[in-house]
């Protein structure tokens, strides 16, 4: 559907002339949208359940899969969105006969290997009930990081690997903290997952007590890596980068960031490989500290963030991830809106490696997704098409 309206006109003169700026200029314009549908979504529109066994039994929950991604391609025939978890997959390396073990949010992991409890709906994502170390007070209370290796948990999860390796040669399988065959490992950032651990205390924690705060920060980063390396070697998947989603990180000033933040992410830069860092919402104030991380090869921030600031510190080969606003998506929105974010968004790229990507949910508007789709195709700068 064409907008006739003065911004969406405006959105496709000012890409006309990007597209024109660059090909004069002789740069590769390199633009991708790839999108995904939440859980909800799935729910409401084609009745999927997400119970403790789609999580807990992975041959079920990829047999299921197999059917929603096929209810998938048939709503969104030629679209470049999937059934995957938000912004976690790449489309290039999803193949049909993976099979996902322990495919849960990372911090939940470690939350429940501490003690915390999984809550599974039929309806939403998963979380966890409790905050194993809400209580914390000395940093002895922390357990011996090897110790998280004889969890129990840990041993099911183990015992599935080798089952389904041993029994089913026709299925690749895809271990906990990856979520394709990319090698990129996953986690939650540093103050995401101690947030998750010990609730508010955290933040009160670091100013009144920051030698605390930091043997917690070691400890997850010290746990992340032992679980990464451990599920590697037994799914022989070699690590090749990791993403860490550093969803609460724009909740602390870049001071706080700065000192307990970044030291941590750059260990997992160190030993694990590039990093993806992923940041919620608006993430100008603390921009500066983000790129100061070791190893950091792609930034991947919320709506709201200036692409021209990251451009201008991280030089035109840099490459961004960002999501569109949420409220440009949902139902009732203008699309005129979310044409118009396009368009300034891709001028303040520069010309970079872009990619965008949203995460479906049961109360946007299909249409105003779909309208970045067929604009950016229609301006020369994607080809609709699914890669599975």
């Amino acid at each position: 559907m064409r907008l006739r309206t003065w911004g969406y006109h405006r959105g496709r003169d000012k890409i006309s002339e990007l597209r024109k700026e660059l090909t004069i200029s002789k740069i590769d314009f390199m633009i991708t949208i790839e999108a995904s549908v939440s859980k909800g979504w799935l729910h409401k529109n084609g009745g999927f359940n997400f119970d403790n066994r789609y999580y807990m039994d992975p041959v079920y929950r990829c047999e299921q899969d197999t059917r929603i991604h096929e209810f998938v391609k048939e709503k969104f025939p030629g679209y470049a969105i999937y059934n995957m978890e938000a912004n976690l997959l790449q489309a290039k390396y999803v193949r049909d006969n993976h099979v996902l073990v322990g495919a849960i949010q990372p911090n939940m992991i470690l939350a429940t290997i501490l003690g915390a409890e999984f809550s599974f709906f039929e309806d939403k994502d998963a979380d966890v009930a409790g905050k194993p170390l809400e209580f914390i007070s000395v940093k002895e209370d922390l357990p011996e990081i090897n110790s998280i290796l004889d969890h129990p948990l840990v041993k099911d999860l183990e015992k599935q690997i080798r089952e389904i390796t041993d029994t089913r040669p026709d299925l690749k399988v895809i271990p906990p903290f990856f979520w394709d065959e990319s090698g990129r490992a996953t986690i939650h950032g540093i103050i995401t997952t101690s947030l998750k651990l010990t609730g508010d205390n955290i933040m009160i924690t670091m100013m009144g007590n920051p030698g605390l705060a930091h043997a917690i920060h070691q400890w997850i980063v010290d746990a992340y890596i032992v679980l990464i390396n451990h599920f590697s070697s037994l799914a022989n998947l070699p690590v090749t980068s990791v993403h860490v989603g550093e969803c609460a990180g724009t909740m602390v000033s870049s001071d706080l960031y700065d000192e307990f933040i970044v030291p941590y992410i750059s260990q997992l830069g160190n030993k694990l490989g590039f990093v993806r860092l992923h940041t919620c919402g608006m993430s100008d104030h603390i921009m500066n500290s983000i790129v100061k991380i070791r190893n950091l090869g792609v930034i991947d921030t919320g709506s709201g963030t200036s692409i021209k600031k990251i451009r201008e510190l991280m030089g035109r080969d840099f490459t961004i991830h960002v999501a569109p606003p949420m409220e440009f998506m949902m139902q009732g929105a203008s699309q005129s809106k979310i044409l118009d974010w396009l368009n300034v968004t891709i001028g303040e790229n520069q010309g970079g490696p872009l990619q965008i990507a949203y995460h479906m949910e049961p109360d946007y508007e299909v249409e105003n997704c779909l309208a970045m789709h067929d604009e950016l195709e229609r301006s020369g700068l994607i080809s609709n098409r699914r890669l599975y």
